[in-house]
């Protein structure tokens, strides 16, 4: 015990303890990310031996290294965020779309996330708390550190820098995607947040860079009565957990029993952060062109140049990124998520949108579109559905973890019956109409709920899973779009297993409106019989498009693409 008592006071009670003490938390992320990321020997190395070379240099610039540990509190934060987002996600750094997502993001849906998943919030407060008070007691020791510590660090510090140099240009000319900005940490995580700022700021700037926009757009087919189109945007809402799609749970009883209502079994995401899915279903871009986003504007304002009235009913809390930017082209804009103050709001079910699109439809009898952004499967799962749709029991978890995993299952389960249901109430609504109707559903992006051993967990991470990607999709037909436009509808049922991604949403809502622009292409409406969707691609975190099978899937997720027949070719060098 005395001996135990001693090494402690050497420790905390002294600077060059203190340096070490600093050194040793300091190195956790990189120590995890580690064991991680699957680095080549080199590149481990690399990231562990710069950021080591870097904390020791630190600890001898002064002679109390707590006014140093003081200065590098911004790396403490990045390194305690670095760790909660590896307790979700069990891999990967800091993306620039969680930086993203930390502007759009409101108080109140970042304090349903934390509440439950407290143990990780604990375990970064218990390494980091005590790391700032030592900081605090070292620059209140009188005595400084000694001379022939700061000596030896630095010359430690030095031959490790040296040494980290050598492996990064080994692992550079071996590997082509090295990078220091892209594997050491925190290097690579404060290059996201530049990259962050600079989209950041592309999206303020949104409003002058596409005032000059113009679809140029024509409704070249009428009907003999009035046309309603609705779009409705899920949220986080995963094809696997629709027994539409082949979940063995009924989570979807009336839409599977719907007359004229065609699923789309092989729909794919091309982001899993809302702030870039949503734009990309929205307007005519993909993941191969996204950044022409900037310039364009949306399926709204093609659907006003063709003569339509437009509606945009929000369960979503206005966040000025680029869905918001949209949203403000329709004629009008309904939002149901009631707000408390800028920062707070009380979330409120989806089926509270349904009285304003009954208002919005008996309003007048003009050509009408609507746009309902949901707020879906969005975590906290059992936040989401009134209590009596709660069907799938228990569904309260005191904390997001492996052993609380069947509350979180049966809570999002219960979140798609209650989908399962708006939906079917949305089209209930349309068909009392009599109207030439059509309606288009697609989630933004899936979700991980600890599937596997992996136990990964919501959406937005760096590398995608089958679960994020899959995506529940379908639309559904009135009998009078159908006897108007049969030729549509038979083609909706002819794709209907076939490939296809998110980024097919404007060129299809469109069609289906007979509606023709340059910016349309039938190859990727699939109500048209060019439909041919080609390679399908992914936004990575840093918006460069690439084959969704190279965004680094693994072999679980391989065997659930196999499962639920998704269709993607392997090259021989993948």
């Amino acid at each position: 015990m005395k001996r135990s008592n001693k090494i402690f006071h050497r420790l905390t009670g002294r600077q060059d303890g203190i340096a070490i003490i600093y050194i040793i938390v300091m190195l956790i992320p990189n120590l995890l990310l580690a064991c991680t990321e699957g680095y080549s020997f080199t590149t481990t190395m690399t990231s562990l031996l710069l950021p080591t070379a870097f904390y020791m240099l630190l600890m001898t610039v002064t002679r109390k290294p707590g006014i140093m540990m003081l200065i590098s509190l911004p790396l403490m934060i990045l390194g305690a965020f670095q760790i909660v987002l590896l307790y979700l996600f069990g891999g990967s750094i800091i993306a620039v779309d969680m930086f993203t997502n930390l502007f759009t993001t409101n108080a109140t849906e970042a304090g349903e996330l934390l509440r439950n998943i407290w143990p990780s919030i604990l375990f970064v407060c218990i390494i980091y708390i005590p790391l700032i008070v030592l900081a605090v007691r070292s620059c209140i020791i009188k005595e400084g550190i000694e001379k022939i510590f700061r000596r030896r660090t630095a010359a430690w510090g030095a031959t490790l820098l040296l040494t980290g140099a050598v492996f990064a240009g080994i692992s550079a000319l071996r590997e082509p995607d090295f990078g220091i900005k892209y594997q050491v940490f925190p290097v690579n995580v404060i290059h996201n947040i530049d990259l962050t700022l600079k989209k950041w700021d592309r999206s303020k700037a949104y409003m002058e860079t596409s005032k000059d926009f113009k679809f140029n757009a024509i409704k070249e087919q009428k009907a003999d009565k009035r046309e309603i189109y609705v779009l409705v945007i899920g949220e986080a809402s995963r094809a696997a957990s629709w027994s539409m799609f082949g979940y063995e749970r009924e989570t979807n009883p009336l839409l599977k029993t719907r007359k004229n209502l065609v699923p789309f079994y092989d729909m794919l995401t091309q982001a899993n952060a809302t702030h870039k899915s949503v734009p990309i279903i929205l307007a005519p871009v993909s993941a191969e062109n996204f950044n022409d986003i900037y310039e364009r504007k949306s399926v709204i304002t093609a659907f006003k140049e063709a003569g339509f009235k437009t509606i945009y009913i929000s369960n979503q809390v206005s966040n000025r990124s680029l869905i918001d930017y949209f949203s403000e082209e329709a004629d009008r804009r309904v939002d149901i998520n009631i707000k408390e103050n800028e920062l707070l709001s009380i979330s409120q079910p989806d089926g509270n949108m349904l009285p304003a699109l009954r208002e919005t439809i008996n309003a007048d009898t003009t050509n009408l579109l609507v746009i309902m952004h949901t707020y879906g499967s969005h975590f906290n799962y059992s936040e989401r559905y009134p209590r009596e749709f709660a069907k799938f029991t228990p569904d309260q978890a005191p904390a997001v973890n492996y052993r609380n995993r069947a509350a979180v299952v049966n809570a999002y389960d219960n979140s798609i019956l209650y989908t399962d249901y708006v939906l079917n109430e949305i089209i209930n609504i349309l068909d009392s109409t009599h109207a030439c109707t059509a309606l288009l559903y697609t989630a933004d992006h899936g979700e991980d709920i600890m599937d596997d051993s992996r136990k990964r967990f919501l959406h937005a991470s760096p590398v995608p899973t089958y679960y994020q990607l899959h995506v529940a999709a379908f639309a559904w037909f009135s009998s009078e779009y159908i006897h108007r436009f049969g030729d549509k509808y038979e083609m909706a049922l002819e794709h209907s297993h076939a490939p296809a991604t998110t980024g097919i949403m404007f060129h299809t809502l469109i069609d289906m409106a007979s509606i023709t622009t340059p910016y349309w292409k039938p190859s990727q409406s699939i109500v048209n019989e060019q439909y041919s969707q080609g390679e399908r691609m992914y936004l990575n975190d840093h918006d460069k498009a690439i084959d969704f099978i190279k965004s680094g899937v693994k072999d679980e997720d391989m065997e659930q693409f196999d499962r639920h027949n998704i269709e993607y070719t392997i090259t021989e060098e993948e």
